[in-house]
Formats: C-alpha cells, structure tokens, sequence
C-alpha cells in the first residue's frame, strides 16, 4: 500500500493540469481460457480512439503506442501505474476461484472474459471509473461508484456487501486516480491529435425513386474530430421521431475524421406535402447549432423532371439528326 501511496503522490505532482473539454481513458482487457494462437492475456489502452498502450502476457512488457517522450521519468511513472492496473487485472481474471464462478457450468473448449474500465474528464472534472466484466461476449456485471448491477444469469456475481465496499474503496483511492492522471498525460502528449478540432461538413441528399415516387432525405456530416456530435433532423421544427429514422453509426473517413447520417423515407403522398425538412447537427466546434433546411413539395420530383427533360432532348435530336444525316450522305455520294 505504501507503494501505491508513493505513486499516487508522484503521478499528482508530475501532470499538467489540461483543460480539453470531453475526453476518455479506456482499457480493454481479454483474458482467454482454453489453447489459442492467441496470448492468454492482453490489455489495449486507449485515449478517446487513439490507442496509446498495448500489453499481452507472452511479452509481458507494456508498450507505447505513441510517440517517445521528451520527459522519460515522467512516462516511466505513468506506465509503473498501468502496470499496477494490468496486474490487479490479471491476478483477478486469472483466480480459479472466480474461472470456477464464471465457467462453472462448462467444460473444455475455449472460454474468453473481458473487461472494459475507464474514466472520463469533463473539462478537468473527473467522472466515476466504470468497470464492466463479459462473457463470451454476454455482459456479465457492471460496477461503478453508484452502481453494481448483475446479469440475472449469473446471480453467484452479486457482491456482499462487504465485498463492494472494499472495492468501491479501491476505485476511489487507487483506480481513479491512476486513470484519470494517465489520462491527463497522455492528453497533453498527444496534443496534436485528440485535441484537434475539425467542423463537420453538412450536406441534406434527396433522391427520388422514379418507380414508387419515395423521396429518400439523408442529413450526412462528415470531416468532423472529435467523434462525438449531435445530428438531428426536424419537420417543420418538430423532432422526427427515431422510429421514422435510419441511424447510421459513426465511420471513420480516411484522414481520421469521422462521418455519419440520418436518413428519412418520405412517401410520394408526404412528398407533395409542404413540409420543412431541417438537419440540425451540434458539435464542439461550432459555436451554434448548425441547421440545413429542404422543402418538400415542388422539389419532391425534381430527379423525375429532370429525366423527362432528358429524354425530351434525346428525342429532338433524333428527329433533327438523322434526317441531316442522310442529306450530308448524299452530297457526299455527289447524288
């Protein structure tokens, strides 16, 4: 425990204190019971989406995803406290006492339980470390400083209360403390990347199929960091209900930014409609709401219009063409 004490001291006094808006400490922990290629345990640690630490038990060394720092002592304290984290991990995934709870009912094959603990800042202002344990990719249990909820399915999962108390004393006092000063150092070491902000470009598409006349509105934002964005689309200012909606997730782009969309089936009735349709999209780099109209009604069949005159065309000048044609021949035939 003096150990831990120490370190807690030096990762206080070592960390700059960075006022970044929203951002997240994630560890994602496999442990895998049966014979694999894979390594039977592996950590990878991640600030907001860039991965900053990877960990398996086959190397048993933890390794730096980014770039090497300038202030290695400091790094060295920052990852001497990731180790305590991936040991506590390790020791509690590994005991036959748990494996025996939570693989009780099965026999060979191979088994995989996972964690996933972190916290957040909000504005230098750390929220509860959250904790959540699966299995075989079936959520398990859930602990946070409020909270300890169990899948009915795995009731011997349900804590004493003395049990609880112990670790929620140990999220408060050494978990805690040890994400979020991570957290902050790697915030500050990675600056030029997850501190970066790039305003969404918004775009409303309209199409309409020429067969059923459905008019099909998509609000799409794309080229926007960080990820996290609030896109809604209105009918004449009201909310269009989800079930209405087609929600797409969040995908990143190629030079790592990040895209995603509603989309709305209007039908040919609702298109001839007068209707404001509105794309609302809310991000952190927006000082206000951004918001694209399109009206449904006389634009609603725009694309069948726009082919009528098409063809129109094409016709014209098969009229006018050919016979032009066959007089430019004859000269030419000298008839």
């Amino acid at each position: 425990m003096e150990r831990i004490t120490a370190l807690l001291f030096l990762l206080q006094a070592s960390v700059t204190v960075v006022n970044t808006g929203s951002h997240s400490m994630w560890v994602f922990a496999t442990f895998i019971h049966g014979q694999t290629q894979f390594p039977e345990f592996s950590i990878l640690g991640f600030v907001d989406d860039l991965q900053v630490l990877y960990y398996d038990r086959n190397i048993k060394k933890l390794v730096s995803r980014s770039q090497p720092s300038s202030t290695k002592g400091v790094e060295d304290i920052m990852l001497l406290g990731a180790n305590i984290v991936i040991e506590d991990m390790y020791t509690y995934m590994k005991n036959p006492s748990h494996r025996a709870r939570l693989f009780g009912n099965h026999t060979g094959g191979v088994r995989v339980h996972q964690k996933l603990a972190g916290c957040v800042l909000d504005n230098d202002k750390p929220s509860q470390v959250m904790v959540w344990d699966a299995y075989d990719g079936i959520k398990v249990m859930h602990f946070d400083l409020h909270n300890h909820t169990v899948n009915p399915l795995w009731p011997e999962f349900i804590w004493t209360t003395k049990a609880a108390e112990i670790f929620l004393m140990e999220l408060i006092n050494i978990y805690q403390p040890i994400c979020v000063q991570t957290l902050k150092y790697y915030l500050e070491k990675e600056k030029n990347i997850v501190l970066r902000k790039e305003r969404p470009r918004v775009r409303l598409i309209q199409k309409t199929c020429r067969e059923t006349g459905v008019v099909k509105v998509s609000c799409l934002a794309t080229g926007f960091y960080p990820r996290h964005i609030k896109l809604t689309m209105l009918r004449d200012d009201r909310p269009i209900p989800d079930e209405e909606l087609i929600f797409g997730e969040v995908l990143p782009n190629g030079d790592g930014t990040y895209q995603t969309r509603r989309t709305l089936s209007i039908s040919s009735e609702k298109a001839r409609e007068k209707h404001r349709y509105t794309c609302s999209v809310t991000h952190l780099t927006l000082d206000n709401k951004l918001d694209i109209n399109w009206e449904s009604g006389e634009g609603a069949n725009v694309a069948v219009i726009s082919s009528m005159v098409v063809v129109l065309v094409l016709v014209l000048v098969l009229i006018f063409a050919i016979p032009a044609f066959i007089v430019y021949k004859k000269r030419c035939r000298g008839i």
